[in-house]
């Protein structure tokens, strides 16, 4: 199967532009561990606002938000920043006629075959065109409404890849 994908270019927010914090593309300049700015070390940035290489998708946002309070608090606190934030994205992708893929990635990590979010047992099968993968988006409908807009952490899913359960090809 071939599936292509593509994406215009990608502008940030007029705002950033007219706070005098974004780059030529109205993007933060940040450091992608710490999702701190590169100018200003009191000023955070998350989803669509940063320039950090990762998918503009919500699991994005969602989990840099996760990572990014226990930072903010470091910070606060005096103490060294953990930066470690690794890019981790994972997304549905509807493919139509009742089916979805499932892709999961980071910064160095291309999309990878495997299960989800379960080691070797999940229903969920990464870059697989499947049925139970459509069921996955829907049933991950409600669990965005009533468990991760309301702070509870989904269980088996964390904030950084795991390579658990994932076929990861050794590069030369």
């Amino acid at each position: 199967m071939t599936f292509l994908v593509t994406t215009p270019t990608n502008l940030g927010d007029e705002m950033i532009e007219r706070s005098g914090l974004g780059d030529d593309m109205n993007f933060v300049p940040t450091n992608k561990g710490p999702l701190q700015s590169k100018a200003h070390e009191n000023i955070f940035v998350i989803g669509d606002a940063s320039n950090i290489p990762a998918s503009k998708a919500g699991s994005v946002a969602h989990f840099e938000g996760e990572i990014l309070e226990e930072d903010i608090l470091r910070f606060i606190a005096g103490k060294p920043l953990k930066e470690e934030f690794d890019g981790h994205s994972n997304c549905f992708v509807e493919t139509g006629n009742g089916k979805a893929i499932l892709i999961d990635f980071n910064y160095t990590q291309e999309p990878v075959e495997g299960t989800f979010p379960i080691p070797g047992v999940a229903p969920l099968k990464l870059l697989k065109e499947t049925r139970m993968n459509h069921m996955g988006k829907l049933a991950f409908r409600w669990i965005y409404w009533n468990m991760l807009l309301k702070g509870t952490h989904i269980p088996f899913v964390t904030t950084t890849m795991s390579t658990e359960g994932k076929i990861i090809e050794k590069k030369d």
